[in-house]
Formats: C-alpha cells, structure tokens, sequence
C-alpha cells in the first residue's frame, strides 16, 4: 500500500459523492508514448501535440520546452470540482504525505503544507491530521468538508479561470433541475407622485403594466445584458408590486427554470428593469427618485442548496 492505494479511494470516495475529480501525475515514462507506438510516431515526426482518443477515455501528449507544472494544464481537465495531484512534491499545493513505517515513519514535507498524513505507524506529537490507510473514507470527508463545500472565506470566483481570465462556467456536465430565484427592490419618490402613479395619473400612462411588461422582458434578455451568463429555458416569471408607506414602491420579481444554472441574475436583472422603467415613467413630474434595495431573497435548488435571506 502507498501512494496508488490513497489516490485510487480518494478518487473512489469523491466520485461516489457526486464530486468529479481531475487527476495530474508525474511519470517518468508513458506507455502509450513509447518508441514505436503511434503517438510516438507522430511527435517524433515533427507534430506540437497529440491527443489519443479511445472509446472511455483519452490523453494529451505534446511538446514543451520545459517540465510543465500542474496550472498549465487544469483547464484541459474539463468539468471537475477538484483537481488531485501526485509526483510534485516541490509544489505548493496542500499535500497528503503518505508514510511508512518501514521508511522512516517522518513526514518530508514542511508541517504548514501538510493537510493530512496517512500513516501504517503513529507519529508522536505530530500537528496535522493522521488517517490509516484503512480510514481513508475520513480523509475524503475532511477534503469534501475543507474544499468541496461553499464556504465564504475560501470560495473563489467561478466566473475567472486559474489565470484570473473572465470565463462562462462550464455547466455542460450539471444535471438540470429546478431552480427558483426571488428578488426585491425599492424605488422611493415625492409622495404626490405615487399618488399620481396610483391614479393613472401620469403623462405616460399606466405604470405599473408597462413595468410589469418590462421586468418580464429584462428577465428574458439577462444573458444578452450579463456577459457571462447563461441563455436558460425559462419556465415561469411573476412580477408583484407593493406600495411601501405614502413614498416608496417595492418590486418583486420570482422567476423559475429547469435547468443546469440558476436564475438569481434573471430575478435581479428583473427587479433592476422594473425600476428602470418606473423612473421612465415618472421622471416627467420627479426627477429626484432614488431606487435602491435590491436584494435576492431566496433561491431554491442546485448544489450550493436552499439560500433564504433572514431580514429584520
């Protein structure tokens, strides 16, 4: 047992979780890369890169000018919630060191690096987690609850690739399922305007029906105004509105969808629209409006789960 042995359960307890896993290895030669073989072949002849394309599973082979590190390549991995990587040792990645007692039962590596060990022998004092080799489904819990699970201080920014480039996330992988947004937000004004407003009043007519109309079309069009967001197929749209006191409107817009992302951004954008147009609509007789308070109450559905907002 070694480093194979914790890879393989590793790899085995995520994927039964539903994580999908990458995989980097350091090797110091490749079976399918070998004199004679036709990736070989093709790279000795002159070719950049290879890629071999079998009927479950496929590898890149191309030339460089100097051993690559694991960035270079992470975005050729595909969808994958995790990344493991072994034969780097040099790296500066959280590592779990594998260690025998037949070889000296110390870790090698500098202790702040260490996020677990697993070990056939006890270490004496020791200031990282230790896992024996037949507890590794604890380890897989430990790395699902220290990097797998949204937590604010330490999530990272899908929406850019390792580079810090802007990207749409890939969702081509995500099983759709229904997903729900709700969101509000407030535009407050002199109190004979919305006493206008009420009374159909205003130059331009009925307020509210052509706001309605509007939200419903800036949450259709979200995708064309949001660069990074995902074209979904809309389900259901409602659009309320509440007079707040003698000054103030509140716009609430819930949308829902069956798909692989969700629709916050559809909600917000909704909201936002509404209150566009309400300024439009008014701005003739109050110029001095001020829209504001645009929150996401809640969203249903997806893998980060039931989001609610608690409001006092």
């Amino acid at each position: 047992m070694g480093k194979t042995t914790v890879m393989r359960a590793l790899i085995k307890g995520l994927t039964e979780r539903e994580f999908r896993v990458g995989t980097v290895k350091r090797v110091h030669e490749m079976q399918i890369d070998q004199p004679g073989k036709d990736s070989w072949v093709f790279m000795e002849a002159g070719a950049r890169s290879v890629a071999i394309l079998g009927p479950d599973r496929s590898a890149i082979i191309r030339r460089t000018d100097f051993p690559e590190i694991p960035e270079k390549i992470m975005l050729e991995l595909g969808a994958v919630d995790i990344v493991l990587v072994e034969g780097f040792k040099q790296s500066p990645y959280p590592k779990i060191e594998v260690v025998r007692g037949n070889l000296g039962a110390v870790p090698t590596s500098p202790p702040e690096q260490l996020f677990a060990v697993v070990s056939d022998v006890e270490i004496p004092e020791a200031s990282f987690p230790i896992f024996p080799f037949d507890g590794l489904d604890a380890l897989v819990a430990k790395i699902i609850q220290d990097f797998l699970i949204q937590k604010p201080s330490r999530e990272r920014l899908t929406h850019l690739d390792p580079s810090g480039n802007a990207r749409m996330v890939d969702v081509s992988d995500k099983p759709s399922s229904l997903r729900e947004a709700t969101a509000k937000g407030r535009i407050t004004m002199a109190a004979s305007t919305l006493s206008l407003l009420l009374q159909g009043g205003l130059p331009k007519g009925d307020v509210l029906s052509v706001a309605r109309i509007a939200a419903i079309q800036g949450v259709k069009e979200t995708s064309r105004l949001i660069p990074l967001c995902h074209p979904l197929p809309l389900s259901h749209i409602d659009v309320r509105f509440e007079t707040i006191g003698v000054d103030s409107i509140e716009v609430t817009v819930r949308v829902k969808t069956h798909g692989p992302t969700g629709v916050e951004m559809e909600a917000l954008t909704g909201v936002h629209i509404a209150l566009l147009t309400i300024y439009d609509m008014c701005k003739a007789v109050d110029k001095g409006m001020v829209m504001g308070h645009i929150r996401l109450m809640e969203k249903v559905g997806g893998k980060s789960g039931h989001y609610q907002r608690q409001e006092v």
